[in-house]
């Protein structure tokens, strides 16, 4: 196994631990509340189980309750994306510069803080990639027993996230364009011209059937059904009822992730996408002139280039373009390979490369404590309005029942993005506002309750319809009479109603 593993870039596992913390120091000693946190309860495991996320539930299971305590979960986030990339860009580079850069852009993708912020799964995602890096050293071992634990390891990685599934197999192909480029480790290099379609074939046929087993297993044995949240954002159908929409936004979500100008990078999208570009430009260049590589070998290298680049971007391909950002993480590893081939072939331009590779580094950086920090905010926020919000309800209840009160709310709207406040995608939802599942009563109920508020029963805004013309005729927050008893049910009205 040595043989498959490059030599370590001087001081590469200190750059990555520096790195990490770096990125994610402020989440990490950040003890504010993080979204899905105020709905974490001891049964956290059999929901996500429900979801078809069997693994995440089993870990959730076996482990300590690591969803509710920041920092640990963060930690452990942090400590399989380090483990990850130094181990994938040893296999797949030679180079020091290029681990290097590899590691710098795949621990420092702006995908990774939608994902670190989910405190209650974050750590499973850092033991997925583990798995999956695990996975690839013993497809590399080409044994039956390392295939079938390859299989196995798949599909555990795919009960923490469906996305993982193809995460790997974007490993695959990259793992065989480095192979062709001349970029791997020289074990690798050696003995693996030819790419075994019909092993990874079997490899990855046997992992979904095994995935899915075990999913059904546990649904049958825990008496769960299979919720439908993931099968939400598989819109395939959408291509057929409506073709025009569905190719738009899979284009546009997909030229946005390339190019730069997707919100989640703040405004800076070419600076951290300029080396992959590059990287893909240089790709492009090796297989389309003549060179050491044969007709053929141009040609496979093309073949797994296109399938790379179909399987990093399927998650938007399958979604129409609707999925949330943190489903997009196979474009992960291939954003940080072309970044690392660039700097194989960098010649007399690699202090150039270093300077673009820094500054890629420095935004990235910003970026994260700017998410992280809205979050803060937004949990800021979150805690003056439930103060103010319990104010008005002792006003008009001074002696409350002594039972729960029952209580429906009307979302208010998002904030705004101004500031240093910078609202993307999760980051800055208000568990208040009509953004976050349209002001959940059951979710600010349990984010009550951690602040102390226990006499409330949550109630949906469907239950209340026959209330509807009574509650549109109130006033919206923070008016007088925002907040009112209305026939025994307690209205807390953030926002406009919204259609019936």
């Amino acid at each position: 196994m040595a043989n498959v593993i490059s030599p370590s870039a001087p001081h590469l596992t200190l750059y990555t631990v520096c790195l990490l913390l770096l990125l994610y120091g402020y989440e990490i000693f950040n003890f504010s509340l993080s979204i899905d946190e105020e709905a974490y309860e001891s049964d956290f495991w059999l929901v996500v189980m429900a979801d078809g996320r069997w693994a995440t539930g089993l870990l959730a299971r076996v482990f300590p309750p690591f969803g509710n305590i920041p920092m640990i979960s963060t930690l452990l986030f942090c400590a399989g994306l380090g483990v990850s990339a130094c181990v994938l860009g040893r296999v797949l580079f030679r180079n020091p510069s290029a681990q290097l850069a590899f590691v710098g852009i795949f621990v420092s993708s702006p995908l990774w803080p939608h994902l670190a912020e989910f405190n209650i799964s974050s750590w499973c995602v850092g033991i997925g990639c583990v798995l999956l890096t695990l996975a690839l050293l013993l497809f590399l071992a080409e044994n039956r027993f390392a295939d079938i634990g390859v299989a196995c390891l798949l599909a555990f990685a795919t009960g923490i996230s469906e996305t993982f599934y193809v995460w790997f197999l974007v490993l695959i192909c990259i793992l065989y364009l480095s192979v062709l480029l001349g970029t791997a480790a020289a074990g690798v290099t050696d003995a693996r011209q030819r790419f075994p379609w019909l092993r990874i074939g079997l490899i990855a046929g046997g992992a979904l059937v095994g995935y899915f087993a075990m999913q059904r297993l546990s649904l049958a044995v825990f008496s769960l059904k299979l919720d439908t949240y993931v099968q939400n954002f598989m819109r395939l159908e959408d291509f057929i009822r409506v073709p025009a929409r569905a190719v738009s936004q899979t284009l546009v979500r997909s030229g946005k992730l390339l190019s730069g100008i997707d919100p989640i990078y703040l405004g800076y999208g070419p600076v951290l996408t300029l080396l992959s570009l590059l990287g893909l430009l240089i790709v492009v260049m090796c297989f389309l002139r003549r060179g050491p590589l044969s007709p053929l070998q141009r040609l496979l290298g093309g073949a797994i280039l296109a399938a790379a680049f179909g399987f990093a971007l399927s998650p938007i391909v399958v979604s129409a373009g609707t999925a949330p950002v943190r489903a997009f993480i196979p474009w992960i590893p291939m954003s940080a390979f072309l970044a690392g081939v660039a700097f194989s072939f960098s010649g007399r331009f690699k202090k150039l490369l270093y300077v673009a590779l820094s500054a890629a580094l420095f935004i990235s950086i910003w970026i994260n404590v700017s998410l992280f920090y809205t979050d803060h905010l937004i949990r800021q926020r979150d805690q003056l309005l439930a103060t103010r919000i319990m104010a008005r309800v002792d006003q008009i209840l001074p002696n409350p029942p002594p039972g729960k009160i029952p209580f429906v709310i009307v979302g208010g709207p998002p904030a705004k993005n101004e500031g240093s406040f910078r609202k993307v995608e999760i980051f800055g939802d208000s568990y208040f506002d009509w953004a976050h599942e349209g002001g959940n009563p059951i979710r600010i109920a349990g984010y009550l309750r951690l602040l102390g508020v226990n006499n409330l029963e949550p109630h949906l805004l469907e239950e209340a319809a026959p209330l509807r013309p009574s509650i549109e005729a109130m006033p919206v927050w923070p008016a007088a009479g925002s907040v009112a008893l209305v026939s025994g049910m307690l209205v807390i009205k953030l926002g406009p109603m919204p259609p019936a």
